[in-house]
């Protein structure tokens, strides 16, 4: 009965999810201290025209900001979305340094027919689930699940760059830089992990948009045995990365398989 109640709002609100990155998207990612940075939620096919993600407080599992010495919960500058005004964040930039925002969302449920499903498994590299189904004889069954969204902003404050950024913050699926980019002067490779469950994970596509989400020009790498990759890296643009997981749920029985939307913006 929960699952048919779930499916129907999944219609209403997450028929197109398959297809979806999402990110935050601020006005500036090198704001001056004590400035006001406006930070737009996005979802949306990279490359393409985005929308805005509908921002209300039943979807907020965890705003904070990590800097070098604290931890900041940031709930309280949520701006809901409105029928004639969009949600966001109005972030006060804070002392010197590099500082990551982060945010977290409560789960949603989406139910979609099968053939539909194994696409998405396929498009977005979900081996783990398709693995699954496979051994199984489920690849002409529905699929449901349940996800949710994970991403991260970069912010450099003044000209003293700062480490904090490269330690894992805690998220299910995460992408971690093992370099400062504000630190680049010139283009040159980076480097950067995608951990599940703090743990490295092999096999993961990564989406570089560089230019960003909605003028992104999309490249696809693929982590090694230590959850790493690099791309080439040009300090002067915008950019995107995304990356989506999931596994089976058999603890859950809401839906099958449990799966993460994360991204980091610089």
């Amino acid at each position: 009965m929960i699952r048919i109640v779930l499916a129907l709002f999944a219609i209403a609100s997450s028929a197109s999810v398959s297809a979806h990155s999402f990110w935050l998207e601020p006005e500036t990612h090198t704001p001056d201290p004590g400035t006001d940075v406006n930070i737009d939620f996005r979802v949306g096919d990279i490359g393409k025209e985005a929308a805005e993600w509908g921002l209300y407080w039943e979807r907020i599992a965890a705003l904070r900001l990590f800097s070098q010495q604290a931890t900041t919960d940031l709930q309280t500058a949520v701006r809901i979305t409105a029928p004639d005004k969009p949600g966001g964040v109005t972030l006060v930039a804070p002392s010197a340094g590099t500082h990551t925002l982060a945010f977290a969302s409560n789960p949603s449920f989406s139910d979609f027919e099968a053939k539909r499903f194994n696409r998405y498994l396929d498009h977005q590299g979900l081996t783990a689930i398709a693995d699954f189904r496979a051994a199984r004889g489920l690849k002409s069954e529905n699929g449901t699940e349940l996800y949710a969204r994970r991403a991260k902003a970069l912010f450099q404050i003044g000209d003293k760059t700062t480490d904090n950024i490269l330690t894992p913050i805690g998220q299910t699926l995460e992408i971690v830089p093992l370099a400062n980019p504000f630190g680049f002067t010139k283009p040159a490779p980076m480097t950067v992990a995608v951990l599940w469950r703090g743990e490295p994970l092999p096999g993961a596509s990564l989406m570089v948009a560089r230019g960003g989400g909605e003028k992104g020009t999309e490249k696809v790498v693929k982590t090694d045995q230590n959850g790493e990759t690099n791309f080439e890296y040009h300090p002067e643009d915008r950019y995107l990365l995304s990356v989506v997981w999931g596994e089976p749920a058999p603890n859950d029985t809401r839906a099958d398989f449990f799966t993460i939307f994360a991204s980091l913006t610089f």
